[in-house]
């Protein structure tokens, strides 16, 4: 495995296979420290994660750190892939600072967050893409 930013361009294909996307989506937050990360298997993309410094809204206080749009191939599931990108994102915002790490998952993948340490909110229908999901929350 192999740790590389790249354009959000290249994310694409990735989040099409693995959460279904029919259009491309960049992000829905833009700042200057917004990121996307890969991990590579070979030369191939295994797996994507977008970041940015970003307030939790269960603690707006809190310098905090926002994940989004994690994929891996589903070859590389249950290979530590996704686990390596967590890590890389908490490792991001510890360096800035920040000390929450969190996103709005899919119930499907609840419990992978769960079994990373998460803590999780209720479900809820979010806005954007009209998904339900669970905030899921790491404290570094």
């Amino acid at each position: 495995m192999h740790l590389i930013d790249v354009p959000v361009e290249a994310t694409f294909g990735l989040r099409r296979g693995a959460l279904g996307w029919t259009v491309p989506s960049a992000t829905r937050i833009h700042g200057d420290d917004a990121a996307h990360l890969a991990l590579l298997h070979g030369n191939a993309i295994a797996a994507v994660v977008f970041h940015a410094a970003w307030p939790c809204p269960d603690e707006p206080q809190v310098p905090a750190r926002y994940f989004f749009g994690m994929a891996v191939d589903a070859s590389y599931r249950g290979q530590g892939y996704g686990r390596r990108l967590l890590a890389a994102v908490a490792d991001r915002a510890r360096a800035a600072g920040e000390s929450v790490v969190w996103a709005e998952a899919r119930e499907s993948a609840v419990g992978f967050y769960v079994a990373c340490g998460a803590r999780t909110g209720a479900p809820f229908v979010e806005d954007v893409v009209g998904l339900t999901v669970r905030r899921v929350v790491f404290t570094l």
